[in-house]
């Protein structure tokens, strides 16, 4: 019984080792991607492409394309909470957010500091964390 007890302490040890900053996981990303999971995701790409703003209910969104590890998804970041971000193509990001594996168009959102309803999100661009 001791054994196990310790088991269970090493187990919430470790869980809570994993709070806090969150680490680039392109694998996993590329994992829930090819899943069809959502899921809370911190991901390093490359800018591929700029798109047009969008507006909708939340606001006016900055969006953009990125390759991880091949694979193309847009990246909306709400400009009502968030400054723009000034990325060109070919830019390297990290980018820390909710994904949404929506077919045909996967999209990464919640970028911003966190709202009450949301965890909070970032993109870092050379050096810079916008959020």
């Amino acid at each position: 019984m001791r054994a196990r007890a310790g088991l269970v302490v090493v187990a919430l040890t470790a869980g809570l080792a994993g709070c806090g900053q969150a680490h680039v996981d392109n694998a996993g990303f590329v994992h829930d991607l090819t899943a069809a999971k959502a899921a809370e995701v911190t991901v390093r790409g490359t800018v591929t492409a700029l798109l047009p703003d969008s507006n909708g209910p939340e606001g006016p969104h900055e969006d953009f394309d990125i390759s991880v590890q091949g694979h193309l998804v847009e990246i909306d970041h709400n400009l009502s909470l968030a400054p723009r971000v000034p990325v060109r193509p070919g830019d390297v990001v990290e980018i820390h957010g909710q994904f949404e594996p929506d077919p045909g168009h996967p999209v990464i959102h919640y970028t911003h500091h966190a709202t009450g309803t949301h965890p909070g999100g970032w993109i870092i661009l050379d050096g810079h964390k916008y959020w």
